[in-house]
């Protein structure tokens, strides 16, 4: 595992937090995922986040979550960042996935909360507190409109040498700029979500975790390139044109279902990696669906369609 100065210099680019293959009888698929993993790398991807939760993280035993991080660090070989999820609904479960990950080769440690749960900022503390007490590894954390966390948070554990890094998924352009002013020097900001995949790429951030990079992972790359850049008609065409996308299945992000998981798999069979249907309850899309989304990819991400 990289020093944890190593791993904040390498976090960056785009990040995929990756599908998870099925089979026709819905059992892990490895050898799509090795497609999928080899695709990524020559599309020049930075890192992967195997069983997050585009890649079905509540559909997932805890035995499948160890699979894919082993096949991830095999097939990767250090030519992506591999970044482990150890989200559990215990903390012992998120002590011992986080072991494992440590002792299979993974890069960085992605810690979790405690789920379905909401802690106060003092069970937050304690419960990353806990986890890197047992391994002292370097790891980020991840915060969303959902479950935000503190800035207080943030910067107590800015005092611990293993943090470097955050992934922001909120909306609030104010708190972007806020996290990005105050911890750009000591932290990887990582975008997400809508906003601020938009604000924080402007204000500099060095990388993206995208589920359309499953798929477009080039045109998450050039919107990062052009941002940074300050090539800014550049990268509002980019982020207009992951907008378009994304708006195929809005209204059911605003209604708290993962449509990103059913729309990331069709579009990846039909970009020619075939990834199998999501397990229940999600479902796969439609034949309507499917043929909006077949001329969406064409006219927003340029890419070659070939199912």
């Amino acid at each position: 595992m990289l020093s944890p100065a190593g791993a904040r210099a390498c976090l960056g680019g785009v990040i995929v937090p990756t599908v998870t293959p099925f089979d026709a009888q819905g059992r892990l698929d490895l050898p799509a995922f090795r497609d999928v993993l080899e695709f990524l790398v020559a599309q020049k991807a930075n890192a992967v986040v195997p069983g997050d939760l585009v890649g079905e993280l509540f559909a997932l035993t805890l035995d499948e979550r160890r699979t894919l991080l082993t096949e991830a660090v095999a097939v990767s070989r250090g030519r992506m960042l591999v970044i482990a999820l150890t989200a559990a609904p215990s903390v012992e479960d998120a002590i011992d996935l986080a072991r494992f990950s440590r002792d299979a080769g993974a890069d960085v440690i992605k810690l979790g909360l405690p789920y379905p749960w909401t802690p106060t900022p003092t069970g937050m503390l304690d419960v990353y507190r806990r986890i890197d007490d047992a391994l002292e590894v370097p790891f980020l954390i991840e915060s969303s409109d959902e479950l935000p966390i503190p800035v207080e948070v943030i910067a107590a554990l800015c005092e611990r040498p293993t943090f470097i890094g955050l992934e922001e998924l909120g909306s609030s352009a104010s708190r972007a700029d806020r996290i990005y002013r105050r911890f750009a020097d000591r932290l990887a900001i990582l975008s997400s979500g809508d906003n601020a995949f938009l604000c924080l790429g402007l204000m500099g951030a060095p990388g993206t975790v995208t589920a359309e990079s499953n798929f477009a992972p080039r045109a998450i790359g050039e919107f990062l390139d052009a941002a940074h850049a300050r090539e800014l008609d550049r990268a509002l065409a980019l982020f207009s044109a992951r907008r378009r996308y994304r708006d195929l299945f809005r209204d059911g992000l605003t209604r708290g279902l993962p449509m990103f998981v059913p729309y990331t798999k069709a579009a990846m069979e039909m970009v020619g990696l075939p990834v199998g249907r999501p397990r229940p309850p999600l479902e796969a899309l439609g034949e309507r669906e499917r043929e909006v989304l077949r001329e969406t990819l064409r006219s927003t991400f340029r890419l070659e369609i070939t199912a």
